[in-house]
């Protein structure tokens, strides 16, 4: 994406991992594959752990999608616990119980690679027993998971995250067909979050316009005044900006950006290029 040119060394790294860390797969899922391995102790730690799998599967998929087939049916197969209309992730074979990470870990996957059945089960779950929450007043939506912990666990609510956004292989298509003209199209930045929050940005190429989606992140700050930027324009003070299709006069042309001040409210902004 930028240039680099240091993705040889991860295939020469590969091509010696498919041979000494996981077992040989044909069209079947391996029998095993590495935890981790000591080079000091010269120890392959191939303890059958969900842990494994799931680390594999969600960090190799952009790199090798039928392979990583292979291991999420092991994982479905070995760690895969149904009840009723739900489903968790055991941490080993027999354990019984949940582990929230591994079960939301496991929701991405079957998400990512449109598992439609297994996810819904999953997510089932998900719903029933991690506290799904809404706090409005700070404009946002995560999971408690029963942990009884003064804030959110960030690194839990980043991998279930992934299972409520994009569809079916948006996690492969982010590294094998990224949207790189948004680098250089028009881009909102400077705004003010979380008092103000922005649900949609994308740029009409064809209509040449900026299309924003705006929404209070915090009730208390409903009308107050704000301010955000648009840069990549190429000639800021010709634009038109509208909002909810109206004319609006309120910007100014800064550091070769646009400002646009206006209140903090649910609306719809247009920046249009001319």
């Amino acid at each position: 994406m930028y240039g680099s040119k240091s993705f040889a060394t991860y295939r020469q790294w590969y091509a010696y991992a498919t041979e000494h860390y996981m077992a040989s797969t044909g069209p079947q899922p391996p029998d095993w594959v590495t935890m981790y391995y000591d080079p000091l102790l010269n120890l392959n730690n191939t303890s059958n752990l969900a842990l494994s799998w799931l680390w594999w599967s969600f960090f190799l998929l952009p790199n090798d999608r039928e392979r990583v087939r292979l291991f999420y049916q092991a994982t479905k197969s070995l760690f895969l616990v149904e009840k009723g209309g739900s489903a968790f992730i055991q941490p080993a074979p027999g354990a019984n119980c949940d582990d929230p990470y591994l079960t939301a870990r496991a929701l991405t996957m079957a998400h990512e690679l449109g598992d439609s059945e297994t996810a819904a089960k999953l997510r089932t779950y998900v719903e029933a027993n991690y506290e799904p929450t809404w706090d409005r007043e700070a404009g946002e939506f995560y999971y408690l998971f029963g942990l009884k912990e003064p804030f959110p666990r960030g690194q839990y609510n980043a991998v279930l995250m992934l299972s409520e956004v994009g569809g079916e292989g948006a996690w492969w298509r982010l590294f094998n067909e990224p949207n790189l003209r948004k680098l250089s199209e028009p881009t909102v930045h400077g705004v003010d979050y979380p008092r103000l929050g922005f649900s949609q940005a994308y740029y009409d190429q064809a209509r040449r316009s900026l299309v924003l989606q705006a929404y209070p992140g915090v009730a208390s700050a409903v009308g107050s005044p704000t301010r955000f930027r648009v840069n990549n324009l190429q000639q800021p003070g010709a634009c038109l900006v509208l909002v909810e299709g109206a004319p609006h006069e309120h910007f100014r042309v800064l550091d070769g950006e646009l400002e646009i001040e206006t209140t903090i409210a649910e609306k719809r902004y247009q920046v249009i290029e001319r």
